[in-house]
This record gives C-alpha cells, structure tokens and sequence, in this order.
C-alpha cells in the first residue's frame, strides 16, 4: 500500500504541467461554445427564469439600439408573457435539466441551453447550437457585450 501512494505521489510530482493548463479561460465577450462549455442546469437554470423578467436582444444588429429588442416575463406558474414591438404574446414556459423551453399561443416557441457571461445569459438553440438571444434580468446593465452595455 506505501508503495502505491508513493508511485502517485511521484507521477503527480513529474506530471506535465501544460496538460493542467489546457483548457484557455473564458473570454466574458465571446459568444459561448457549446461543445467547450457546460449551460446552466438544474436549479440554477429555474432560478434563472422563475419569477423574472429578462430583457434581451435576439441578434447582434438588435445590439446596436440601446433599447432592448423584447422583454419576457416568466412566472412561477409556468406561464410567461413575451412583448416585442408592442406586441404581446402568451404562453408557457418550463425547464428539465439543462434546457429551457417555450411555447407561445402566436409565436414560434423553442427550447436553449443557457450560458453566463457576467450578468449577460445567453441563449442557445438546443437543436442547433445556434445562438439565439442574449439577456439581462430586469434593470440591469449588460456587463458581458460592449457594443450594447
């Protein structure tokens, strides 16, 4: 048994110290890859919508206004009201795992893996890894993309 804990203790000491350094930090102004990172899940990705209101903008042209594109409100009895241009859609919203997903009564809904940039959450298809929307809760400012913070 010493012999064991002494053949790791040595193959920890002589261990490359570049293969712990492999994985490049987060840069918090890229866009999220899905196949290097991990979306939110579980209770952090309820607590993210439950009883929130998220205000966002869908591509990077929305980011160049200085208002935000829609808000969607999410509430705790998994209804949720989204209004772009003045219009108001209903429906509903839910969460399993890592995924959260809408549908409206008018409009195209759809399920996104969600990733955290500072305060910024953004939203990317489940089914096509392509990034949908980024968001702030309430009020806040946007920490994570200059162009609209």
């Amino acid at each position: 048994m010493r012999l064991f804990v002494l053949l790791v203790l040595m193959v920890g000491l002589f261990a490359d110290p570049a293969y712990a350094q492999t994985v490049p930090p987060i840069d918090p102004y890229s866009t999220p890859d899905p196949t290097q990172e991990t979306p939110l899940d579980g209770d952090e990705l309820t607590a993210l919508f439950l009883d929130q209101t998220h205000r966002g903008y869908y591509q990077v042209d929305d980011w160049k206004d200085s208002a935000p594109a829609f808000t969607e409100r999410m509430n705790a009895d998994g209804t949720t009201v989204h209004l772009r241009d003045g219009i108001k859609a209903g429906g509903t919203w839910k969460t399993r795992q890592n995924v959260v997903c809408f549908t409206y009564d008018d409009l195209n809904g759809g399920c996104f893996n969600m990733y955290q940039r500072g305060n910024c959450y953004y939203a990317v298809s489940a089914f096509t890894s392509d990034l949908v929307a980024v968001t702030v809760i309430g009020d806040e400012a946007p920490d994570c993309e200059p162009s609209y913070a």
